[in-house]
């Protein structure tokens, strides 16, 4: 499927793992310029040239989002490449698992920060030239916890801090998808279930299955029981659904908060 975005530039943050890599990838495809953003420039460097391998385009930008002045050098770095971004995927720090009593203020603070505050500062660097040119993309990784809390009954783990800063950054993305769809800009939210994304996502569940005492493939049966299909998600499922929100014919669906689980939310919340 062409997606009708060769030549625009593509700004992924946390681009060189997981989804991002994927959606880095798949614009890369498409023809749009990548320009790949993280912290570490091992990755960034495989990234871009498992995409120029392809006949691509696309450098690496290294830098660390939670820090909120990042990101007009992000956008000035994006410009000397190629051009201000016409799409920009978001991908924010996620807060760490723990119930009430595991955080204190300064990690609320850093949990809101790094969802809404970060988010809002992407925003204001990349929406001036979207605005100029009436044409525009903007995508941010969510979580399911923005719409329905990850409940420690269910899940066997706490996540006290999604559940509380989630649901602001996905009203934040919706208020910006009513203010600039007037310009021709789309703004959606892509809310991935559980997503197998390598040794870091077995290690998690493993600790999960300890925390249970529960033997590991017994945990892990019993938890899969729970997905509707069966199944954890693979990268690409998700990635595929963030590049179609990128494309000229996705411009309609805006203010979106779509759900790539499995079914698991539709059978649980």
């Amino acid at each position: 499927m062409d997606l009708g975005i060769r030549g625009k530039v593509a700004l992924v943050t946390g681009g060189t793992h997981g989804m991002g890599r994927v959606v880095a990838e798949r614009l890369g495809d498409e023809g749009a310029r990548v320009v790949v953003v993280a912290r570490g420039r091992p990755g960034l460097d495989d990234t871009v040239a498992a995409i120029t391998a392809k006949g691509g385009e696309a450098v690496g930008v290294s830098a660390d989002l939670t820090d909120l002045g990042a990101y007009d050098f992000i956008v000035a770095e994006a410009a000397k490449a190629f051009s201000a971004p016409d799409i920009a995927i978001f991908t924010p720090v996620a807060p760490p698992s723990g119930g009430f009593d595991a955080f204190d203020d300064a990690a609320y603070d850093a949990a809101y920060s790094n969802i809404v505050k970060a988010f809002r500062h992407f925003a204001l660097a990349v929406v001036p030239a979207m605005k100029e040119r009436r044409w525009g993309r903007i995508v941010t990784i969510g979580s399911g916890a923005a719409k329905s809390p990850a409940r420690a009954s269910v899940l066997n783990f706490d996540y006290i801090l999604a559940n509380t800063v989630r649901p602001a950054g996905l009203g934040l993305s919706r208020s910006l998808a009513d203010e600039l769809g007037r310009f021709g800009i789309s703004v959606n939210t892509v809310a991935p279930g559980f997503i197998d994304t390598g040794e870091a996502y077995a290690a998690f569940f493993e600790q999960c299955a300890r925390d249970a005492d529960m033997a590991f493939e017994p945990f892990m049966e019993a938890f899969l029981r729970r997905i509707p299909a069966n199944r954890f998600g693979r990268p690409e499922e998700v990635g595929s659904l963030v590049a179609f929100l990128c494309g000229q014919d996705a411009g309609y669906v805006s203010g979106q908060y779509i759900v790539a689980d499995g079914g698991y939310m539709q059978a649980y919340h």
